[in-house]
């Protein structure tokens, strides 16, 4: 298998490593690190100044990389998990649930977050029936910030995952047992706690640049107590089986003396087993890069679906790209279909004209005719497309979600309430609604609207009681976020 890039974000930095996947073998190639620039252009990307550029550019070279598909590791403050357990679906009533339901397991607005999810256990021992699935959630604005630094890269994204999983895809042989694993490296660590294969806990932990004159590791330690304590907490009593020091400090003796004095489980120091003899002819040394290494671990998913937030924001922008393109083409064979047929029609009768009586003549002129009709008619389809094109490049420039508006009202609003007529821009939407001579729809609509939560709250307006009200103009403002 060839070499291929792959980013692991952190919060203000990112590691870049050549990576390859071999029968028998992971083997790092090179890495480097490059750093946010606090005073990057506030329009452009945080990474997206010249020493990035030329690091990355330089690493393509040195290592021969033609390849421009890159996959990405997200390792952020703000990306939530949830772990739900739900009745055994098909996959394609499993989406639909998710889909339907995504609102009720996260306290954030979706318009600020994209989500996605795997199923990770079907029919769990003592719960018949029931199926597992991580749910993971990461900002838009920040991701679309990325994808915008990886194209200033000239490179295109293949897969955008999220820390955890590739955490969990290193532990896929000890699903029978609880783990830690303390990602600990300069300035910021990470814990990730699975319990019986399943991401229990995912946290960042900011620590102090570590030097070899002066190493303290205790309020290191004291984080990982607490979580440690908190799985125990939710777990009757049970601890953890076994802690994994990983990154660039796994095998420092004195952080490593300090957690062996305090703990009574098993410390392991960098990867083992299985993990460690895929990495021991790597170049650069895999338990420093512990999750660009379970990016490439080979993990069978249920139903074939994995986390990957590429299939979210990257190729849905393609997929919209391919589908202007497809009206593009409609449009130039509508035109070509037009002139050709009235081209033909044309010598036709012309033709005919010559050779039949008065009466056949008639008869081809009112064909001509109908043939003119449909032209206008292939006229009208194409300036209707034509429209449609300069619509969604106005919805594209905008940046704004009208989908999320639409659908927020199609789901809020009762059913027996019908929207006469609808208008939107980037802070108001005023509708007319049909109230069927009743005043009590009237104030059904208003508090129907109050309920959808993307809007500022409204007053039933003034109106009189004898239900001879046929429609309810409502001015909503749409809340800041």
């Amino acid at each position: 298998m060839f070499y291929r890039i792959v980013f692991s974000f952190k919060e203000n930095y990112a590691d870049i490593a050549v990576i390859r996947r071999g029968i028998n073998s992971i083997k790092i190639k090179k890495a480097i690190k490059i750093h946010e620039h606090s005073e990057t252009n506030i329009s452009s990307p945080s990474y997206a100044f010249e020493e990035s550029l030329n690091k990355i550019k330089e690493l393509r070279e040195k290592t021969k990389i033609r390849n421009k598909d890159v996959n990405i590791i997200l390792n952020w403050d703000n990306i939530i998990t949830r772990v739900i357990e739900t009745p055994i679906m098909n996959k394609k009533e499993l989406k639909k649930f998710i889909d339907n339901n995504i609102e009720d397991y996260f306290a954030v607005s979706m318009n600020d977050y994209c989500y996605d999810y795997e199923v990770i256990c079907l029919a769990k021992k003592g719960e018949k029936g029931k199926m597992s699935i991580m749910l993971a959630a990461v900002p838009r604005s920040k991701v679309k910030e990325i994808l915008d630094f990886i194209k200033l890269c000239g490179l295109s994204p293949k897969s955008i995952g999220i820390y955890p999983n590739y955490i969990s895809n290193l532990f896929d042989d000890e699903k029978d047992k609880s783990i830690a694993v303390l990602d600990v490296n300069n300035k910021k660590s990470t814990l990730t706690i699975l319990d019986k294969g399943e991401v229990f806990l995912y946290s960042n932990i900011p620590n102090e640049s570590y030097d070899s004159d002066r190493e303290q590791f205790v309020e290191l330690y004291e984080n990982l107590e607490y979580f440690l304590n908190f799985y125990s907490t939710r777990h009757f009593g049970n601890r953890v089986d076994r802690i994994y020091i990983l990154g660039e400090l796994y095998n420092n003796e004195k952080l490593l003396n300090l957690i062996n004095s305090q703990v009574s489980m098993e410390v392991v120091s960098g990867l083992s087993g299985r993990l460690l003899e895929l990495i021991k002819k790597s170049p650069v040394n895999g338990n420093i890069y512990s999750d660009i290494i379970g990016s490439y671990t080979s993990i069978k998913n249920i139903y074939n679906k994995k986390i990957d937030f590429a299939d979210k924001l990257f190729r849905r922008d393609k997929k919209e790209r391919s589908v202007n393109r497809l009206i593009l083409l409609e449009i130039e064979v509508f035109s070509i279909i037009t002139i050709f047929v009235t081209l033909l029609f044309f010598i036709y009768s012309k033709i005919s004209i010559q050779r039949y009586d008065t009466t056949s003549i008639d008869r081809k002129i009112n064909l001509i005719s109908s043939i003119e009709n449909e032209a206008k008619e292939l006229e009208s389809e194409k300036q209707l497309y034509e429209n449609k094109i300069e619509n969604m490049k106005k919805i594209q420039k905008d940046e704004f979600d009208y989908i999320t508006i639409f659908d927020s009202l199609r789901r809020g609003m009762p059913q027996d309430i019908l929207i006469k007529s609808i208008t939107v821009d980037k802070e108001n939407v005023n509708i007319t609604v049909s109230i069927n001579n009743s005043t009590l729809d009237g104030a059904k609509t208003i508090i129907a609207l109050n309920k959808i939560n993307i809007f500022e709250p409204v007053e039933l307006p003034q109106i009189k009681l004898n239900d001879d009200l046929k429609e309810l103009r409502v001015s909503l403002k749409i809340k800041k976020t």
